[in-house]
């Protein structure tokens, strides 16, 4: 056995670079001697095998696990499965010797097709010999009888892992003591095998392929791109799909989920190798337990060891009814199930409900308490982003449950490690390093310190907390006027910004070039797109607009989805003084209704609006006109509001019709046009538009911004979705939050 450094990346294989960086430093080598024989026939010379290992090794050689990864996986798993490692978890390195190696054919430091073909001098590429899940079984035998282990306690893995752990119990009887296989099969479906060949044939399609002899310099990325987006509709299922994305528009023409999926082709392009996707797919389609040794029931059968078989309901790939099959089958075996929305993948997201199902398995219940192992702690320096949380209203409420439920589903797409540290209302703070337990965030909070008000005193000392923690991120999800000075203390400190507040965005000019100048000199991130449009794009886009140097001649824009929801109900006949309480009731006004009916709300917009072209405008600056008169909205109590409201009732319901008349629909809309010497008429109130308007053919909370600038003159650039409401405004601020950098980045 002999231990390496990784090879230099090849000057002519660009891609070798970040797949060693995939690659922890930790990692081993073992090179075999001689020729590696392969089930079909063929042979490798010069075989070596990349692995981690965990824990000591007993003097006996009988304390062993072996780990078994899915299909893109590598030998970190304390990386992809970190929270399977720790006391009181399924993995206790303190008494288990964990092995895990890269699969033979794999592109992590097993030999595999990016490695050189002695015979020819050349990478294999295409050209690597056909291997079978009993080749990687096998190989895998060699290196943990070399590492010294006698006995193996249990061989565990998922999906791809899974055919590997079955194969172990069958040509390993005597070494291999138990075996848990989750959401995988005794044999690939015709199912799977159909799915992996249309991946296949993606990257057969792209003409960089080249009958699997391409240039490593200019592999076939779009292939394996669309391979990967194919593979990831079968990983999840569609209620994930649903919760996660639903219709939300990330940008300009582009669906959320649209975004999500190229993002994760192009992050494999960036780690992995088109021949190796095909090499390791096929393998797969050989699965086959049966193969060689019978009929299938009877081989089952014919396993003996204690086995936990673990299905997924929601898996669309290896449906329940395999594993199903297989537990019934296995004489020694139990049968769980992973009762998740995440489809296939749920194995690697709901890592701490399999973990509990492992533990039990081994006679290990789960600890009560989940300590921060040391896994945990160096991927949290590594990939965390550390967040305080400021706001529990509509928005931050909703904020806190949706990362409770979606976060490991949200660090697994993304690859990383979100922990809020700190929750702050109007009267409760709570801030704890190690992080808040979000199950019971409210009852937290509760019983947290007494607070002042948003930037009030302590909050200093908050921020300096915050500031030594990897990627700390302030999250403002409040309404509350003088937040600016916080964002300027936050990038003082060297922590990001990321906001749902408006009111600091439309703050006097000079406290708004204090905040950027400070944030500036800290080189930190402010993000904002969920504060001006909720879902809709329109600070993305503008901004693209202005870096591609399009002149932009005017903004014209429905941003109120309050607004736009009470003209629509007053449309249909509804009086506006009971639409205004459903509204409220909805959540979709703000925390006091009079700001959307002012328009002041909408005023805010279009300053932020003007100063993303660059205009050092301020809210005097905006022609606005209420939709009601401003002696209507007064002073006082919210029913007080209603009062006055009934008493306008029948004046905008007569304006709505008048409208109708003319054929024309009433909406609330900003005005933006750019003037010389850095000016710009803006107004912002009701106004009449033709029934072929933009404009006119919205409903509900729907909102919409045209552009017209030297491109889109003729046809404004739209961009439209819902403009109101808690739950899509934060799912907005995830994906901001999502853009920051992790870990301890220094700008």
């Amino acid at each position: 056995m002999e231990q390496m450094n990784r090879s230099p990346a090849s000057s002519d294989d660009p891609g070798a670079a970040a797949r060693a960086a995939f690659v922890a430093p930790e990692t081993q080598h073992l090179d075999l001697p001689g020729d590696f024989a392969l089930e079909l026939g063929e042979r490798l010379r010069g075989v070596r095998v990349a692995y981690r290992t965990w824990g000591q090794l007993d003097a006996d050689g009988k304390n062993a696990v072996v780990i078994c990864h899915a299909l893109t996986g590598s030998a970190d798993a304390d990386r992809w499965w970190t929270r399977l490692f720790g006391p009181g978890r399924a993995l206790e390195p303190d008494k288990d010797f964990v092995v895990c190696s890269n699969v033979l054919g794999s592109c992590y430091g097993t030999t595999g097709p990016t490695s050189i073909d002695p015979a020819t001098g050349r990478p294999y590429l295409g050209t690597f010999p056909s291997i079978t899940i009993r080749d990687m079984v096998r190989l895998q035998a060699q290196l943990v009888k070399a590492l010294g282990v006698k006995r193996i306690r249990m061989v565990i893995g998922g999906s791809l892992g899974g055919m590997q752990t079955l194969e172990w119990a069958l040509m390993y009887p005597d070494m291999a003591e138990s075996f848990v296989a989750i959401a995988t099969s005794g044999r690939h479906s015709p199912w799977c095998i159909g799915i992996s060949e249309a991946q296949r044939q993606a990257i057969y399609a792209d003409p960089r392929w080249r009958d699997g002899r391409y240039d490593l310099a200019d592999p076939p990325s779009a292939g394996l791109a669309a391979a990967r987006m194919m593979a990831m509709c079968s990983y999840r299922s569609r209620p994930s799909f649903e919760q996660r994305f639903g219709r939300r528009p990330q940008a300009a023409n582009l669906f959320a989920v649209e975004s999500y999926l190229r993002h994760q082709g192009q992050s494999l392009v960036e780690r992995f190798d088109a021949a190796t996707y095909v090499a390791l797919t096929q393998a797969m389609d050989t699965h086959d337990l049966a193969r060689g040794r019978g009929e299938y029931a009877e081989v089952l059968r014919s396993v003996r060891q204690p086995s936990l078989v673990v299905s997924i309901d929601s898996d669309v790939l290896y449906l329940p009814d395999e594993q199903r099959e297989v537990a019934e089958g296995v004489r020694a075996a139990r049968s769980r199930t992973l009762h998740s929305p995440h489809g296939h993948d749920a194995f690697l997201i709901d890592v701490d409900a399999l973990s509990d199902m492992v533990s039990e398995f081994r006679g290990r219940p789960a600890a009560q308490a989940r300590p921060q192992t040391e896994p945990i702690a160096r991927v949290f320096a590594e990939k965390g982003r550390s967040l305080f949380v400021m706001g529990k209203g509509k928005v931050g409420s909703q904020f806190l449950d949706q990362l409770q439920v979606q976060r490991a589903q949200i660090e697994q797409d993304s690859d990383v490690v979100l922990r809020v540290v700190g929750l702050a209302g109007r009267s409760r703070r709570v801030f704890r390093e190690e992080g808040i337990w979000l199950d019971d965030w409210r009852t937290e909070l509760a019983r947290g310190d007494a607070a002042s008000p948003f930037g009030g005193p302590g909050t200093l000392e908050l921020l300096d907390r915050l500031a030594g923690l990897p990627a700390p991120v302030l999250v403002d999800l409040t309404a509350a006027n003088g937040m600016e000075t916080v964002y300027e203390e936050a990038f003082r400190r060297g922590i990001h910004v990321v906001s749902a507040n408006k009111r600091p965005l439309a703050c006097a000019w000079p406290a708004r070039e204090r905040m950027e100048d400070e944030r500036r000199r800290a080189g930190r991130q402010f993000l904002y797109e969920a504060a001006v449009g909720a879902t809709v794009p329109v600070i993305g886009t503008l901004r693209t607009l202005v870096r591609r140097g399009d002149q932009v001649k005017g903004i014209e824009a429905s941003l109120s989805g309050t607004l736009g929801y009470l003209l629509d109900e007053v449309t249909k006949g509804a009086p506006l003084s009971l639409a205004a309480r459903w509204a409220r009731e909805l959540g979709y006004t703000e925390e006091d209704p009079r700001d959307d009916l002012s328009g002041l709300d909408s005023a805010r917009k279009a300053v932020v609006l003007a100063r993303e072209l660059g205009l050092h405008l301020s809210l005097e600056d905006v022609q606005v006109e209420p939709l009601v008169p401003r002696e209507v909205l007064g002073a006082g109590s919210i029913d007080d509001l209603y009062d006055g409201l009934r008493g306008h009732d029948g004046i905008l319901a007569a304006r709505v019709a008048g409208a109708a008349r003319r054929g024309k629909v009433l909406r609330y809309l900003i005005r933006l046009v750019p003037e010389s010497g850095g000016s710009a008429r803006m107004t912002v109130g009701p106004a009449e538009v033709e029934a072929g308007h933009w404009a006119a053919r919205l409903s509900d909370v729907e909102a919409l911004v045209a552009f017209t600038t030297d491109r889109y003159q003729e046809h404004p650039l739209m961009v439209q979705g819902a403009g109101v409401g808690g739950a899509i405004t934060a799912g907005a601020v995830v994906a901001e939050i999502l853009k920051i950098p992790a870990g301890r980045w220094q700008g």
